[in-house]
């Protein structure tokens, strides 16, 4: 199937994915002049605008999979969080239409993507995002999570895609990502209305089920721990940051009794966080072995830690 936008158009939207040195270097390879003072957008309109229709095909072909697949790296990245910014939500707003908001968080920001991808707008789905790529109709990280989500809800068939070239290994790299079921949140007995994507080939699947809520670690060695202070409105609190490695654990259990086998995970290394008096009273040293209970979250600087935690036992 061929595209309905334009070649120029397309170009449009593909080059947002590019910073100003590399727009830059596009210039200077395809020798256009006057380009230093232009912001990225002039730049962007000012390529365009300065090639022939035979240079425009040759700068399609040296860049569209380049930019097509760096996207998708980077959202496969965020799906198994290891990017600095991670999925918060993604939630579908209107079934019929195929509608999705997805929401991401990072260190200290926010954002939000739309997408719709259905029979009538497949050529040239409905998209918006927070991010500058997205805000311009580019093809951001945050379009192609949202793009593997409705794939893998069966809204639509990747031989009806024709708006982009995708690498010829896409299937293969998504072929492990899953939609998880929706986790019963703790303080509420409803089922939330989000979803979460699970690659189960990566080594963070097994504890990203468990993301937001209340763990037990049955068992773990300590690989690693450092002293740590945090500054919050001039007061200073002392953490040791601690590394484990072997882990065994599952879901934090109401009483010992409901402890079952298949329940648990066995997971290669993780991070909590022990407060300075958890450390006084115990004295750890890299080689304990512990455990502990506390709640799983996905720390922007650490990744994933457990964090509140309020006893820890040496075995």
């Amino acid at each position: 199937m061929n595209k309905e936008i334009d070649e120029r158009t397309y170009l449009k939207f593909l080059l947002q994915y590019l910073g100003v040195d590399d727009l830059k270097q596009i210039c200077r390879d395809f020798e256009i002049k006057g380009f230093s003072k232009l912001k990225k957008s002039e730049i962007i309109d000012f390529i365009l605008d300065s090639l022939a229709e035979e240079e425009l095909k040759k700068l399609l072909q040296q860049k569209e999979i380049e930019i097509i697949s760096a996207g998708i790296d980077l959202a496969i990245k965020k799906i198994n969080g290891e990017d600095r910014e991670s999925i918060a939500e993604i939630k579908i707003v209107n079934p019929s239409k195929h509608e999705i908001e997805l929401k991401f968080k990072g260190w200290n920001w926010k954002t939000q993507s739309y997408l719709s991808i259905n029979s009538k707008n497949i050529m040239n789905p409905e998209r918006d995002c927070d991010c500058k790529i997205g805000a311009n109709m580019g093809f951001c990280s945050h379009f192609w999570i949202g793009f593997i989500y409705s794939l893998k809800q069966n809204w639509f068939k990747l031989k009806d895609w024709a708006l982009t070239a995708l690498p010829d290994d896409f299937e293969k790299k998504i072929k492990t990502i899953k939609i998880a079921e929706a986790q019963i949140g703790e303080k509420s007995n409803e089922k939330q209305e989000t979803a979460v994507l699970i690659d189960e080939s990566s080594s963070s699947a097994k504890i990203m089920k468990y993301l937001d809520s209340s763990i037990t670690v049955y068992e773990a060695n300590i690989t690693d721990i450092v002293e740590k202070e945090s500054e919050f409105q001039g007061n200073i609190t002392t953490f040791f940051m601690t590394s484990l490695g072997n882990l065994k654990l599952g879901p934090k259990l109401k009483k010992a009794s409901d402890y079952r086998e298949e329940d648990t995970e066995n997971v290669e290394k993780l991070k909590v966080r022990l407060s300075q008096k958890l450390q006084n009273e115990n004295s750890f040293i890299k080689g304990d072995k512990i455990s502990f209970s506390g709640k799983l979250v996905k720390d922007n600087f650490w990744g994933y830690t457990v964090k509140n935690v309020r006893k820890v036992t040496k075995k």
